[in-house]
């Protein structure tokens, strides 16, 4: 067993560091696991099978799940549904229906598709049965996990690292991570395909999290024009601002993943104003197109220094 570990998992590079040799088999099973619950690309997950339900019965689901699924209605709620687990339907109209590897960089052809005519009005679209894990669909609209899955995925995954003995350690799945005990060195990607192998800016941390979002990379074509997997909740459009990436300080990798959406879906002028009112202890870097960086003072709470 060694300290450092990669493996891929969930579409992307997972890499773990600890203070102590980690078990890269019982990692592998816990993934293999996690993707049998909540991967929308799998037809035998727990979440393929609750898509396939019908709305107003009660469906008792896997508890990781149910856990997740909360999570996902709470941060919709805190968002107004800029954040919404709700758009698995809408992916698959844009042509997100396989892994994204399968489909970057190419042009989709769906004339028949109308992801245009989304528009979310529902208040309460699941109700959660407490104690039993169940659920009562109200929408027929499929539920995508996709990135708060992931930065769930990282904290669960430090959690169980540090209650193992891990004094210190960091978790990164493919950008969303989280970090403790030892101050570490993380750089921020380039938001220009073409600079993917650099850093753009580099920062020290010792405790807590961090997810960047980037509307250039997981991009590909949808009848000839350009999409990307950030979309608006409130009507499934594709992300198309002046903000390319945003990174998002926070105590929980599943939060700084949605926030990190969010503030690409914003204009450059507003993205900082919008955090500082409904995520006030958040921290962010968002970068515009013509490369200009906003940082907001919260940023100083999670890091100790900054390079760019």
């Amino acid at each position: 067993m060694s300290n450092y570990i990669r493996i891929h998992a969930m579409d992307t590079e997972v890499e773990m560091e600890g203070s102590d040799p980690i078990d890269i088999n019982k990692i592998r099973v816990w993934f293999e696991q996690f993707e049998k619950i909540c991967s929308r690309f799998r037809p035998d997950s727990e979440l393929s099978y609750l898509n396939k339900q019908p709305i107003n019965t009660v469906i008792q689901i896997e508890s990781t799940l149910y856990e997740i699924l909360k999570l996902a209605l709470d941060f919709a709620y805190k968002t107004e549904f800029l954040f919404n687990p709700f758009l698995g339907s809408v992916l698959k109209d844009y042509g997100y229906n396989k892994t994204f590897r399968d489909i970057q960089g190419k042009n989709i052809v769906n004339f028949d598709s109308e992801p245009m005519k989304f528009a979310w009005d529902v208040h309460e679209p699941i109700v959660f049965l407490s104690g039993m894990n169940g659920v009562i669909k109200k929408v027929k609209h499929e539920i995508d996990l996709g990135g708060i899955a992931k930065g769930f995925s990282v904290d669960k995954l430090a959690t169980i690292l540090k209650k193992s003995g891990q004094n210190n350690g960091i978790v990164n799945a493919g950008g969303d991570l989280y970090v403790w005990g030892k101050e570490r060195t993380i750089g921020i990607q380039h938001p220009n395909p073409k600079y993917f192998d650099k850093d753009i800016i580099q920062f020290n941390m010792r405790n807590g999290a961090v997810a960047t979002s980037n509307r250039l990379y997981r991009s590909w074509y949808l009848n000839g024009e350009p999409v990307n997997h950030i979309l608006n909740g409130k009507n499934g459009l594709s992300t198309d601002t002046d903000v390319v990436q945003a990174t998002v300080f926070s105590s929980s990798t599943a939060e700084a993943d949605v926030l990190a959406k969010i503030l690409c879906m914003h204009s450059f002028d507003t993205s900082v104003q919008w955090l500082s009112e409904h995520f006030p202890l958040a921290g962010c870097i968002v970068i515009h197109q013509n490369g200009k960086v906003a940082i907001n003072n919260k940023v100083k709470n999670y890091i100790t220094r900054i390079v760019m």
